[in-house]
């Protein structure tokens, strides 16, 4: 029996005045394939066709003088096309992770989530550095996407999972790292249908799944489930849950501001998405 991990990392911005723009790093930590490609991360599970050229091509006249192209074949010549797909097998993946924005915002408020594009510039990494190459949230998309994907075992009988997160202060960019102090927030996610590929609850029960609902902050340090699937309970393959719209996600900014003081600062907050997994049966 074998636990795997996988880390991801995301990233929360948003602008005191303040201005946040929040973004995603992926990390993968142990050895089950956590694939976090792109900023517009998509999970490699779907389908993707590819077709190859006809072999013979011609010009040819149409009725109104123009010249358009036709693929001709002899009766005995044959014509292929390419079908291509990622299979998976025995794998537990994270395969994309959601940006937040919520945009402006003041000390002791409470924002609705405003879009999943964020920007990375001045993006302070934790130890309040940044580097050229500096990759931490960064990685997340801007769906607003939070996809698994859970090949290990027939698809009805899913040995089960959690995945979890937990987040960082705000930290201000480049631009205000000298004058700003790192603020605490608390993200808050609300309770969202758990989709397969066709948008179908993955459900095998009666009652629909979805993910748990949840307070994440950065001054109690705690790691909150997000996904608590228990074996039996769910369809394996792709597992998705999307937070794109105002009522998905917000943010809370605890505390009192210096409302005397004019500034509008973007700050960034870094959040882990950690993914546990359950053994799976072996015969």
């Amino acid at each position: 029996m074998k636990m795997f991990k996988n880390i991801v990392r995301l990233l929360v911005l948003t602008s005191l005045s303040l201005s946040f723009t929040p973004l995603t790093t992926a990390k993968a930590v142990d050895a089950i394939q956590v694939k976090n490609e792109t900023t517009a991360s998509t999970a490699n599970s779907k389908l993707r066709m590819t077709y190859s050229a006809l072999p013979e091509t011609e010009s040819t006249s149409t009725d109104s003088g123009t010249t358009g192209t036709t693929t001709t074949a002899a009766a005995d010549t044959p014509v292929s096309s390419t079908v291509s797909v990622n299979v998976l097998s025995g794998i537990l993946t994270l395969e994309a992770v959601p940006d937040f924005n919520f945009g402006t915002m003041t000390v002791g408020s409470i924002g609705k989530l405003k879009s999943n594009t964020v920007s990375t510039d001045g993006f302070m990494l934790d130890n309040g550095t940044n580097t050229a190459d500096a990759t931490a949230g960064r990685d997340g998309n801007a769906d607003g996407t939070l996809e698994v994907v859970d090949s290990r075992n027939s698809l009805s009988e899913m040995p089960g999972f959690t995945l979890s997160a937990s987040m960082g202060q705000l930290n201000p960019t480049m631009l205000n790292k000298d004058i700003d102090s790192p603020l605490d927030a608390i993200l808050h996610l609300s309770a969202v249908p758990l989709l397969d590929d066709e948008n179908n609850n993955v459900s095998t029960t009666g009652t629909d799944l979805k993910t748990d609902k949840a307070s994440i902050s950065s001054a109690a340090g705690n790691t909150v489930p997000i996904m608590n699937m228990r074996a039996g309970s769910y369809n394996g393959g792709l597992i998705k849950a999307t937070f794109n719209t105002p009522d998905s996600a917000s943010l809370e900014i605890p505390g009192t501001g210096n409302n005397t003081k004019v500034s509008s600062k973007k700050m960034n907050a870094v959040v882990t998405w950690t993914l546990n997994a359950a053994p799976a049966k072996t015969d």
